[in-house]
């Protein structure tokens, strides 16, 4: 098994810029991505008036840009690729949103360490791009101050099998990321361990969506 550097090094390749640059133009023609649209629908319910963000894996920004449109003041955005940052930073630049974004790249179970907790966290494809998930929920879940919206895929023989697809492309382009898909009860069930309710979920075929609240 790759170690976690190669992993995350394996998803800079994977996730470059030209990529970043094709969802950036789908993402203004389209908007966002499915799963992403339900997690903003479900966060929708919530007060996000000057409130703050961090959006781990956040892609090209969709959820950033809706969280200062609603009026958020603060996002952060950590990432493992430096092209999706980029596209990120120069959307934000060019709505004059300097001031209220940042944007770190590696990955945030080191990188939480460098910035205060936040009032929400999202982690939109997340879970299945990392091989220790309990300790990038256990750290979300320390950072929040309130809720937590990830999305996830199923689990279970068909997702298995994809999973084993995925490993040989990767395998077979030399490349050490590989995607993963944990078991939905154990996620569950962590976010319960830490003190939150999950408060909505829908499914989006092949992906859970769920927003969780502290209460304890």
């Amino acid at each position: 098994m790759a170690t976690i550097k190669e992993h995350c090094c394996g998803a800079d390749l994977f996730f470059n810029k030209k990529t970043a640059v094709k969802e950036y133009k789908t993402f203004l023609k389209k908007g966002p991505l499915k799963a992403t649209a339900k997690i903003i629908e479900q966060l929708e319910e919530e007060d996000v008036e000057g409130k703050s963000l961090i959006d781990v894996g956040g892609g090209i920004g969709a959820l950033q840009w809706w969280f200062l449109k609603k009026g958020g003041k603060q996002t952060t955005d950590i990432d493992a690729s430096s092209g999706y940052l980029k596209q990120a930073e120069d959307h934000a630049a060019k709505n004059g949103w300097q001031n209220q974004t940042q944007f770190l790249m590696g990955d945030c179970t080191d990188v939480y360490d460098q910035i205060e907790a936040v009032d929400f966290i999202t982690l939109d494809k997340v879970v299945c791009c990392y091989p220790n998930y309990k300790e990038i929920l256990n750290a979300s879940c320390d950072k929040s101050l309130g809720y937590v919206s990830l999305s996830y895929p199923m689990d279970g023989v068909i997702a298995q099998g994809i999973k084993r697809l995925g490993d040989l492309f990767f395998f077979l382009k030399g490349n050490a990321y590989r995607p993963y898909v944990h078991p939905v009860k154990d996620i569950r069930a962590l976010f319960s361990n830490n003190g939150y309710e999950r408060i909505s979920h829908n499914l989006v075929f092949p992906w859970h969506v769920e927003t969780y609240q502290r209460v304890a």
